[in-house]
């Protein structure tokens, strides 16, 4: 694995709008400083561009993409989801994120997305330990740990107010994947080997055909990569210094702070004032 570990192999990207930079912002200085990570990081941006001062500062590349044609989906989708969040409608940017499986990334052998905003708590090093060869790594929504959260399966993320849709969903996956564990889609490495299977066009096609993914790009992705090809590995659990590797909150392992982690989506801890 020496080789596959070689840090000119590895990209670490995030992607963001004008809205989201900010954030963005706080996750790449988290990269450079506490993730001591001194190797390529991409950054695609969909509405602005990206001040030369700050890419040069942090040495980042920026990438444009085409963005992807919604209208299609929007025309299917009409009003909405019943009784959801409305994400599906005001939300479209979270779609961009397909681009992160575009044949660009073959110029290296792992990517490693992380969301914009996302805490980096600990050196990258604890995602660079883990083997990634012909994989695809991302955490498990129901948890990594001994204990699941319960009601965690694929079926709360698809709107059931299309039957028929629903059917045809089923016909093609199967229909036990409603009640499978799925992906969190906020972190995820993959080695770009597997880009010869995950096809980006095929993610587009599926967000078209099945106008029900109530969270958008991550329930396609879930489709593709693991119902379809059955690709995706669940993070570790922890680290080898015994820190819990990725969480969506702290507050989801009561007693914890940031400081028992590695990775947080939505840390409550983080404080500087004097208690």
């Amino acid at each position: 694995m020496d080789n596959l570990n070689n840090i000119n192999n590895t990209v670490v990207v995030l992607i963001t709008d004008n809205k989201y930079f900010s954030k963005a912002k706080r996750t790449i200085i988290d990269i450079r400083s506490v993730g001591r990570w001194n190797g390529d990081i991409v950054l695609i941006t969909i509405d602005f561009d990206c001040n030369q001062n700050f890419k040069d500062f942090y040495k980042i590349t920026e990438a444009k993409f085409p963005q992807i044609d919604k209208s299609e989906l929007l025309q299917k989708l009409g009003p909405g989801f019943p009784n959801w969040d409305g994400r599906e409608l005001n939300k479209l940017n979270q779609w961009e994120k397909l681009h992160v499986f575009d044949t660009y990334f073959l110029k290296w052998r792992r990517v490693i997305f992380v969301d914009a905003g996302l805490r980096v708590l600990n050196s990258l090093d604890c995602l660079l330990d883990i083997d990634y060869e012909n994989k695809f790594l991302a955490p498990n929504d129901a948890g990594d740990g001994p204990v699941k959260m319960k009601g965690k399966l694929f079926h709360t993320q698809i709107s059931n107010h299309n039957k028929p849709l629903l059917h045809n969903l089923g016909d093609e996956f199967g229909v036990n994947i409603f009640n499978s564990e799925y992906f969190l889609n906020c972190i995820w490495i993959y080695d770009t080997n597997i880009l010869n299977i995950i096809k980006k066009r095929e993610m587009i096609e599926l967000m078209n055909k099945y106008p029900l993914c109530k969270t958008n790009e991550m329930a396609v992705m879930n489709l593709l990569i693991h119902f379809k090809h059955k690709l995706w590995i669940p993070f570790p659990y922890k680290n080898k210094d015994n820190k819990y590797l990725f969480e969506w909150c702290e507050t989801n392992k009561p007693g914890t702070t940031w400081r028992d982690y590695c990775l947080i989506k939505y840390p409550v801890t983080i404080s500087f004032e004097d208690t």
